[in-house]
């Protein structure tokens, strides 16, 4: 009983110091500039980032309800250290004004506000989920433990997979003048299809599940699609709120 009392501060405290680091990585790829800005920001800063971090915060939680309290504490921490870093540092959201000449600092703390509940939101939605797909890759049985590992590679993937649907790498690297900006945003394409599939088979391995393939594959191939289109829905209702 000593070591289960113990050892639960200190998965807290794992948690929600990764969750501060995770909100710190992801408010310094805002400043990177060039090419370097777009690979930084797919690496700290998207939802393949910051659902990696809550995938494994599940994976390595003792129990169902640890899993998936402890991926919401992340998620939902880590997004309020980065808006606050936002509100309080860079102030990105003053300094504009209207046609009238007035401040527009009104309608950008409405829209910091807008931001942060929403990804506050989503935090609570899919910090459960991730949490319970990241533990079921460890601990439950071969079939559903591939499921669960395809089902995590497809949410990761989905981003990535809406971002090159709707600018083709291709046509990047022929509008954008910017030789170097061009190719920051193709290869940060590339990490955010490419490395969801590293996740997996790093899952797959670790668990041995590739004796269920066609499990993997559907269940990747089934969740890809409805991460992109969710995250097509997302990208449209936050340039109406934004």
């Amino acid at each position: 009983m000593v070591n289960v009392v113990v050892q639960r501060p200190a998965r807290r405290s794992v948690v929600i110091v990764a969750a501060v680091v995770l909100g710190v990585l992801a408010f310094a790829a805002d400043a990177v500039d060039g090419a370097a800005g777009p690979v930084m920001i797919a690496l700290v800063s998207s939802g393949l980032a910051w659902g990696s971090a809550a995938l494994l915060a599940g994976r390595a939680a003792p129990d169902r309800r640890s899993a998936m309290t402890g991926a919401t504490a992340l998620l939902v921490t880590a997004t309020l250290v980065y808006y606050l870093l936002i509100l309080v540092v860079s102030r990105r959201w003053s300094g504009g004004t209207l046609v009238d000449g007035s401040s527009a600092d009104g309608y950008g703390l409405r829209s910091l506000a807008v931001m942060t509940t929403v990804w506050l939101l989503i935090s609570v939605d899919a910090g459960p989920a991730l949490g319970l797909l990241g533990r079921a890759t460890r601990t439950a049985r071969l079939p559903i433990a591939a499921l669960a590992a395809g089902a995590a590679c497809g949410l990761l993937s989905g981003q990535g997979w809406q971002s090159a649907r709707t600018a083709p790498p291709w046509r990047l690297l022929q509008v954008i003048t910017d030789g170097g900006v061009a190719r920051g945003f193709v290869a940060a394409q590339l990490v955010a299809v490419a490395l969801p599939l590293v996740v997996l088979a790093w899952l797959a391995t670790a668990g041995r599940l590739w004796r269920a393939w066609p499990i993997l594959l559907l269940a990747t191939a089934a969740t890809t699609t409805l991460s992109a289109v969710c995250w097509h829905l997302l990208r449209t209702a936050a340039n109406h709120l934004g």
